[in-house]
């Protein structure tokens, strides 16, 4: 065992260092006793280490130490990156596909049978589509389309019969607006100018009674006028009576008078 002194460690290194004609990395170096600088010279202690040179198979691990540390690292980082590149090639690619397989499967057989929600959406369909096939008929043999007659309408005949204000009421809210032909007589003619107002009743003229609903033409001209053409210019005058073909319009219940727009009126 080989000693070497200084006043410090580091001299003492550097002494043995120098000794041996050895770099600091050849050798062992045991430090066995650091050194006091003591007080005002007294008590003061050298510093001593013991250096060993290394082994030629120490010198050689030790050169080629940094080299297998570096190749070690480089080896973890080449494993790692192995792994994890097998990991991500491992990840299961199929089972997505397989699964968007069975999704689309699923989904295909589900649209070919329609779901409950659907089967009803059509049944509603049908079931809606229903009453506008029925009604069509009814629409076709609407008396707004013919003229309203005693013959094809059992309301017109029974209003020709009556003076009750609802039946009056009931039928002209149902048919105002329609064209209705019917015998009827002149009950009164009030002249307003070069016009008259003409009162209409039901059926043949009777002086002592009237039948049916008070009808009023309002102001009239007779002269030129063609609702009168089949009258050849001869003089309307009251119990006269005609034919008449008019438009319905409004009731006035407090006057009890219907409101008619002739469109021809003749003799009969």
């Amino acid at each position: 065992m080989t000693i070497y002194k200084g006043k410090n460690v580091d001299e003492a290194i550097e002494k043995g260092l120098a000794t041996l004609n050895l770099k600091k990395n050849e050798v062992h170096i045991n430090i066995i006793e650091k050194g006091k600088a003591g007080v005002f010279g007294f008590f003061e202690k050298e510093a001593e280490v013991e250096i060993t040179p290394l082994t030629e198979q120490e010198l050689k691990i030790k050169k080629y130490t940094p080299y297998l540390i570096s190749a070690a690292l480089l080896l973890s980082l080449f494993i790692v990156l192995i792994l994890a590149i097998f990991k991500d090639n491992k990840t299961p690619t199929t089972s997505p596909s397989s699964t968007s397989t069975t999704i689309v499967e699923k989904t295909s057989e589900q649209t070919d049978e329609p779901s409950p929600k659907e089967t009803s959406t059509v049944s509603t369909n049908i079931t809606t589509s229903s009453p506008s096939t029925t009604e069509a008929p009814a629409t076709s043999s609407s008396p707004s389309t013919n003229i309203i007659t005693v013959k094809n309408n059992e309301e017109f005949k029974t209003l020709l019969q009556t003076d009750d204000q609802n039946t009056i009421k009931d039928f002209i809210q149902k048919y105002k607006g329609q064209t209705i032909e019917f015998d009827g007589n002149i009950a009164h003619l009030a002249k307003i100018k070069s016009k008259y107002d003409i009162l209409i009743h039901s059926w043949d003229y009777n002086p002592d009674e009237a039948t049916g609903p008070n009808f009023k033409f309002v102001e009239i001209s007779l002269i030129s006028n063609p609702v009168f053409k089949s009258f050849n210019g001869e003089n309307i005058k009251v119990g006269q009576n005609v034919h008449i073909k008019a438009k319905v319009g409004g009731y006035n219940e407090k006057q009890d008078l219907v409101f008619l727009s002739p469109i021809e009126v003749s003799p009969r």
